[in-house]
């Protein structure tokens, strides 16, 4: 545990010289106390300042690398079972499962599809569990997917 700690409190330490701010993702059913009170003396070992401001809000962080590790091995899955190009089957995915808006561009109309780098944590795990379902359920392929992969959808 001991170990853990030290480990933990030397990432935030570089982390804080890189940019004077600790940020920590905090889960609703993980203890906290123990991180918070970690950040906190890390904050003033390495701080001159003698106050330091606490705020909590929405993890609205963008995709996680892992998410997007997944979702690109799915879509690779689905080029090689359809010959499809990978392009087209994103494309495909984010037309079928994600917002779409139309621009005006010399006066055509031009169907523009929502960039999944825009998207949360949260939002791409909703979009990774429809892409799942879609390919599992309509086009009938049976994906390898990583042991976590539910926790990267919740």
């Amino acid at each position: 545990m001991l170990t853990n700690w030290l480990v933990m409190a030397e990432a935030l330490r570089k982390l804080f010289i890189m940019s004077e701010t600790l940020s920590r993702i905090l889960k609703r059913d993980k203890p906290k106390a123990e991180i918070i009170e970690s950040m906190t003396r890390t904050f003033f070992k390495n701080s001159s300042g003698e106050e330091a401001v606490i705020s909590i809000k929405p993890n609205k962080m963008t995709r996680t690398h892992k998410q997007n590790a997944m979702y690109f091995a799915i879509i690779e899955q689905v080029r090689k079972e359809t010959k499809n190009t990978k392009e087209a089957i994103h494309d495909h995915c984010r037309k079928e499962f994600l917002e779409t808006r139309i621009e005006e561009v010399a006066s055509k109309p031009v169907v523009v599809l929502k960039s999944t780098t825009s998207l949360n944590t949260k939002e791409m795990g909703e979009y990774c569990d429809e892409v799942i379902s879609w390919v599992e359920n309509d086009l009938g392929i049976k994906l390898q997917l990583p042991d976590d992969w539910r926790d990267l959808i919740s």
